[in-house]
């Protein structure tokens, strides 16, 4: 009698973008006589940084009208956006909900909720 004994391991290995810091803040800026809105995201990817394709912020206020941004990448993991107030239907010291979703070229997602006070 002959026996084959095959083992078969695997490891789970993540394949979507991991969003591991998010800083949303609005503060008066002299120059444009306006509030700027700063939105800031780090992302990481486990196969190569590169394959971030897209970053967007979702915020939401208390009457559930959604305020989009979509973010471009600056340096290693940092995507950002700045908007002056006055192009938004934002207001500074409101309370918003965030969800912040980050895709890859393979469509893989990620994505935070948060908030903004």
């Amino acid at each position: 009698m002959l026996c084959f004994i095959i083992t078969l391991t695997s490891c789970y290995t993540p394949t979507s973008p991991d969003i591991f810091g998010v800083h949303i803040s609005c503060h008066f800026n002299g120059s444009y006589d306006d509030y700027m809105w700063i939105f800031q995201v780090w992302v990481d990817h486990p196969i190569q940084l590169q394959d971030v394709r897209e970053v967007e912020v979702f915020l939401y206020n208390a009457y559930g009208e959604m305020s989009y941004f979509s973010l471009r990448p600056d340096g290693k993991y940092l995507w950002n956006d700045i908007a002056i107030e006055q192009n938004t239907n934002l207001t500074c010291g409101r309370w918003y909900d965030v969800d912040v979703l980050a895709t890859d070229y393979y469509g893989s997602t990620d994505n935070l909720q948060s908030y903004y006070q």
